[in-house]
């Protein structure tokens, strides 16, 4: 089942605009082709991103995408709380009902770095509407207050002025769906709130009624507990510790990442034993200081030194 490379393939390409590939990709893009000064323009000083996104009638995906990638929180760069509740509102749009995966992993991107108490319902709710069916799509204003956000799907045209299917009655491949999911978990990580750590928990478990829909899927836990190393928190320490015990060595690349978190949200070089590290979590948990880029070096260079 070749499912990884397709999954990599597309959190990749949500990422790839901000660095060397998306300059590559511009230069030998058509649109630089047809106008090769604005867009060699526009690669050097890019435009504000604000002003990408208020854009009437709307840019082209690509041009909303890469403002996206490059957004910073409106708040934290002395804007108006109006600016931060628009743009809390386009993203919240474009990660829970675009048609685009590119668009949705873009916005996830995004939301991943503001510390809006909003931004964590609503990568929530990405989560849920990631199967891209237009039917079932969770509405935002029947739960949690901090999710009444005007998020009703859109309604486009294509250039020609006839309406486009947002998305297929089928909704987005599973593959599709799993890199969405996995861009998700990966984001709520990076901005640990008490919720997101719960959502996060109750993915990397994988059991039980309490699970939600995709937490089955292999790859989908790996990122929840991916999310959950990233968020640096003793909670997460917590649920690490019970996902481990609860796994119990029933799939080993499951039980090595549990592990891997634990070793490095708490520093501790225990092996992957339940009881011990149960132990640890019952003496009170004490985050580790991150590693440095040195640190991840060395111990790159270490285990190729043990191959």
């Amino acid at each position: 089942m070749f499912r990884v490379p397709t999954i990599v393939g597309l959190v990749v390409a949500s990422l790839a605009m901000s660095g060397c590939t998306g300059t590559w990709d511009t230069l030998t893009s058509r649109r630089f082709r047809q106008a090769p000064y604005d867009t060699t323009k526009k690669l050097v000083s890019p435009e504000d991103p604000i002003v990408v996104l208020r854009a009437s009638p709307p840019r082209d995906g690509d041009d909303r995408a890469k403002a996206m990638l490059r957004l910073k929180e409106p708040l934290t760069t002395g804007l108006t709380q109006r600016d931060q509740d628009e743009v809390i509102d386009i993203l919240a749009r474009a990660a829970t009902t675009d048609p685009s995966p590119y668009m949705r992993l873009a916005a996830i991107h995004a939301l991943g770095r503001f510390q809006d108490q909003r931004a964590g319902g609503i990568l929530v709710m990405a989560f849920q509407n990631a199967h891209g069916r237009m039917n079932g799509m969770s509405d935002p204003t029947q739960s949690d207050p901090l999710l009444q956000l005007a998020v009703a799907p859109p309604i486009r045209t294509s250039p020609r002025g006839s309406p486009l299917l947002l998305n297929a009655p089928t909704g987005f491949p599973p593959e599709t769906v799993a890199a969405i999911r996995c861009g998700t978990l990966e984001a709520i990580g990076r901005s640990p709130r008490s919720e997101g750590i719960q959502f996060l928990a109750s993915v990397a478990v994988g059991t039980g009624n309490a699970a939600p829909d995709g937490a089955e899927d292999r790859d989908v836990r790996l990122a929840a507990i991916r999310g959950l190393t990233q968020s640096r928190t003793p909670e997460a320490v917590v649920v690490l510790a019970q996902a481990l015990a609860a796994d119990n060595k029933q799939d080993l690349a499951i039980t090595k990442r549990l592990h891997e978190g634990l070793v490095s949200l708490t520093g501790k070089g225990l092996p992957p034993d339940p009881e011990q590290w149960n132990a640890v979590v019952q003496a009170g948990v004490v985050i580790a200081p991150e590693p440095t880029w040195l640190d991840s070096a060395v111990k790159t260079a270490e285990g190729w030194i043990k191959k």
